[in-house]
């Protein structure tokens, strides 16, 4: 949800002006540092913030409740189950220092064509999933996936490939 007025009413502009483009972003939603190459349909309650960016390609969509953040590239013809995260960074694990005072390790993430992402799936930082990858319900990704690849469970696993 916007903050103030002001950043309300460019949020509405900025989707009012994606939205003659092809990109469908519902109410509740959230995106900064994004940039959108085709059409895209993202649903209620998700928050996609780049850092540096976002790269969307054509035809992609993200169903409700879900958070992207980092520095991550989808292909076209991608698909995104609800609550699903995608997460580009995460903690060092200095044991001279409190968790909470670490510094970030930031990797990019990277999402082939023609990709099914299932729900409640989290992907971690410096991953480079492939094309035709299908991530079933509920995994945890923390490797690279090769082409065409069905991958499963925590952390995710290949137990086949499509054909």
């Amino acid at each position: 949800m916007p903050k103030n007025f002001k950043s309300s009413v460019k949020l509405f502009f900025e989707k009012r002006k994606l939205k003659k483009r092809g990109v469908v972003i519902y109410n509740n939603c959230t995106f900064t540092n994004t940039k959108f190459i085709g059409k895209a349909i993202i649903e209620p309650y998700c928050r996609i913030n780049g850092a540096p960016e976002i790269l969307i390609g054509d035809n992609f969509y993200m169903n409700a409740g879900c958070h992207l953040f980092g520095d991550i590239t989808f292909g076209s013809d991608v698909m995104i189950g609800p609550k699903t995260i995608i997460w580009g960074r995460d903690h060092k694990m200095d044991v001279h220092k409190p968790m909470c005072n670490q510094d970030h390790i930031v990797k990019k993430i990277s999402v082939g064509n023609d990709v099914w992402i299932s729900a409640n799936v989290t992907i971690l930082k410096g991953v480079k999933i492939g094309d035709g990858v299908v991530i079933g319900a509920g995994s945890v990704v923390v490797k690279d996936i090769p082409d065409y690849a069905i991958v499963v469970g925590n952390p995710a696993k290949i137990i086949k490939y499509r054909q």
